[in-house]
């Protein structure tokens, strides 16, 4: 899969490094901010993009995936790459929306490997979703998945709801962002989806299992999960460090919105103190 980085200066050896993964219909592009902010403190950032989504070079699979086990795999791939790239240096992860969804399970499932990652940012954390499914809907589209598991259908379909009126930051609709995004997806297959509900109902397990520092990026005007969702999901990791900070003038797409400086400072010293409890 396409990736990139932003390197710290030349000569200089990174006092750790991000892993940045992004959401549904993203790109490892939008992590831009960080990737110019984050490097002049130390820090280098990586992201790469997910398979099924935007700019995988397998066009015809763009909106799909054949099971989220295949986004665990491709982080853990990507990470080992990285640290065989920079031995000793601490890395951390950074999810954004489904990313925060891949780095949570993905963590939770290298419990055996010992500081590494050092820790994890989940930034607008799925954490539930403020438009729910019955569960008698839910067992339709999982029936037709099944059944025709290519079959496409786009977010707003799905919700109910106009896109062109979904608010995903302070200033712009989810229509009007994606009118200007090249790796823009339209419509999503029914497989995609149901791999997506999946990871929601696995989150408690997840969160539950988790033993590195934690940190929650969120926004109380998030259109996917509301507060009482985060929460939620933030009181079930039983990591000893964990924290959770609230961007009350932001929406979902917190690199894009008002407050990204504010974020990204907030990432920056969370960095500093995570990373200087790892022996090297």
């Amino acid at each position: 899969m396409p990736w990139q980085e932003w390197p710290v200066a030349v000569g200089t050896k990174p006092k750790g490094i991000v892993i940045a993964v992004h959401g549904l219909s993203g790109a490892a592009s939008d992590f831009w901010f960080i990737g110019d902010k984050l490097p002049p403190q130390g820090y280098a950032v990586y992201a790469y993009d997910l398979r099924g989504q935007g700019k995988d070079p397998v066009k015809e699979a763009r909106g799909d995936i054949g099971s989220a086990k295949q986004w665990i795999r491709d982080l853990e791939t990507f990470h080992l790459l990285v640290r065989k790239r920079n031995p000793g240096v601490p890395i951390f992860w950074y999810g954004e929306s489904l990313g925060s969804l891949i780095c949570l399970h993905t963590a939770a499932s290298r419990l055996n490997i010992r500081q590494d990652p050092v820790g994890i940012v989940l930034a607008s954390p799925v954490a539930g979703l403020r438009v729910t499914v019955s569960g008698f809907r839910r067992f339709l589209l999982e029936a037709a998945a099944t059944l025709s598991p290519r079959s496409r259908y786009s977010l707003g379909d799905l919700a109910g709801v106009d896109e062109k009126k979904i608010q995903v930051t302070s200033q712009t609709t989810h229509g009007a962002q994606m009118a200007v995004t090249e790796h823009h997806i339209n419509s999503f297959t029914l497989r995609l989806l149901t791999e997506i509900g999946r990871l929601l109902d696995q989150n408690p397990d997840s969160a539950k299992r988790l033993r590195m520092p934690v940190l929650f990026l969120a926004s109380p005007n998030d259109i996917l999960s509301s507060p009482d969702q985060v929460q939620g999901l933030f009181g079930q990791v039983r990591s000893p460090k964990k924290r959770l900070l609230w961007y009350t003038r932001s929406y979902h797409l917190l690199l894009h919105d008002v407050q990204r400086a504010e974020v990204t400072e907030d990432l920056a010293q969370w960095l500093d103190k995570n990373g200087r409890t790892v022996k090297r």
